[in-house]
């Protein structure tokens, strides 16, 4: 595998945003390609692998861990994985380069932001269609299948996104959305849309209209992922690298959009987003996403929609601010403590239970409940995922639909090293060591 830390390094002030053509992007792969033997797309439209998975990892090494284990678990030749390391502290790049040799790892000397690391590993990439991906999340064996099936039988899709679970099985909104216009922020901002999450009015930001399990166009996809056909993403320039953390899925949808290119929703791929390190309800991760819609606003909106628009961004980041300090002077930073062994009744979801008994033990005490006794259950306190020995694929299936039955849903990684547990959405996910 060729190494691309030099090459990445040089392209590291390269502006790829709205303002370049496709000249520019062309030109940036050629001149990466000299002197590395890497093999571009020729003028007949050949490429080197079916798929480029491009993630942007920083500080989340057990969640990469995951990802990675899970979208190589197939060991495919026509996937190419590329990491771009915004400058992690922790032990991410140690990780990729020992455990994980296939992969591309771009190393950034600083935090580059999100947009300007996702057009990094672009500018490398061999493969014909690009797979945008958060290191918080964990993808079915056949994903790439689906990826080309639905992108060949869609010529028009620039962009396509899925069906997001969080880690206790619950649906994520975000998975669908519609551009942000001044009343659908209003209704979000306000909390009408949460009164009303079927209105195609006053639910229309996140595309309540459209069922969950309903394959239909929307416009705006949420970057943990987002397939995308390349001739699109050169045809509006990438991501706009003026985003530092949040924004630029939006803005990249939208000029998709603008361009007449189709974005869809397809439920038929479930993935798991842990949402853990890579978002957060912290007063700064509030100032940045609200930062980023500013951005978005000053850019497609004019100055009147403009500034109401901001009004109420500004009037919401402040009370969700006031929030979360709240919440951290009465609770404190840790709102969850976490000591093991848990104390309940307990499911093992695992192709070979016996091989983790003393994972087991150490994690939950009570009576265990078989595989065939969830539907007697109306709740169950424990569940424990085996991905040691389970494929990451049978587990998504049985989170999707069973997930709502746990209390606490414990994920065993598959060097059976660390624990997960999460607690939805609204907090922070947890990441626990085995000693």
């Amino acid at each position: 595998m060729v190494d691309f830390v030099d090459v990445c390094i040089n392209l590291s002030d390269y502006k790829f945003s709205g303002k370049f053509n496709n000249y520019y992007f062309a030109w940036s792969i050629f001149f990466a390609s000299m002197g590395n033997n890497i093999s571009v797309r020729n003028k007949g439209g050949k490429y080197t692998f079916g798929l480029s998975v491009v993630i942007v990892s920083y500080n989340c090494c057990d969640f990469l861990r995951l990802c990675l284990d899970s979208l190589l678990w197939a060991k495919r030749d026509d996937i190419e994985v590329i990491v771009v390391d915004n400058a992690s502290t922790d032990s991410t790049v140690q990780l990729l380069k020992n455990d994980y040799p296939t992969v591309v790892v771009v190393e950034n000397s600083e935090n580059v932001g999100f947009g300007k690391a996702c057009n990094q590993g672009m500018q490398i990439a061999q493969g014909r269609y690009l797979l945008m991906l958060n290191p918080d999340t964990i993808v079915p064996q056949n994903l790439a299948d689906r990826i080309y099936l639905f992108l060949d039988t869609h010529p028009d899709c620039g962009a396509m996104g899925v069906y997001m679970a969080d880690g206790c099985g619950r649906y994520l909104p975000e998975s669908k959305r519609m551009v942000p216009t001044l009343f659908s922020s209003f209704c979000k901002f306000t909390g009408l849309a949460w009164l009303f999450p079927r209105s195609g009015l006053l639910a229309s930001y996140y595309a309540g209209h459209i069922r969950p399990d309903q394959t239909a166009e929307v416009e705006i996809l949420a970057g943990a992922f987002m397939a995308l056909r390349r001739e699109a993403v050169e045809a509006v320039g990438g991501f706009d690298e003026d985003y530092f953390m949040y924004g630029e899925d939006v803005d990249l949808s939208w000029r998709m959009v603008q361009l007449g290119w189709k974005i869809y929703y397809n439920p038929e791929i479930t993935i798991i987003h842990f949402k853990g390190e890579s978002s957060s309800k912290a007063p700064s991760s509030i100032k940045a996403f609200y930062k980023a819609m500013e951005t978005f606003y000053a850019k497609h909106y004019d100055i009147g929609s403009r500034g109401l628009l901001m009004l109420l961004v500004r009037i919401s980041a402040r009370l969700l601010l006031l929030n979360a300090r709240l919440r951290r002077l009465i609770w404190g930073s840790n709102l969850r403590k976490l000591s093991y062994p848990i104390k309940g009744d307990y499911l093992v979801f695992s192709d070979n239970p016996d091989s983790i008994a003393d994972e087991v033990s150490r994690l939950v005490v009570g009576n265990h409940i078989k595989t065939e006794e969830v539907e007697k259950k109306k709740r169950i306190p424990v569940c424990i995922l085996d991905l040691s020995t389970c494929h990451p694929s049978k587990i998504i299936d049985f989170v999707r639909i069973k997930g709502f039955f746990c209390r606490n849903i414990l994920w065993l990684n598959r060097q059976r090293t660390h624990i997960i547990h999460p607690f939805g959405a609204s907090e922070r996910t947890i990441v626990t060591t085995l000693d």
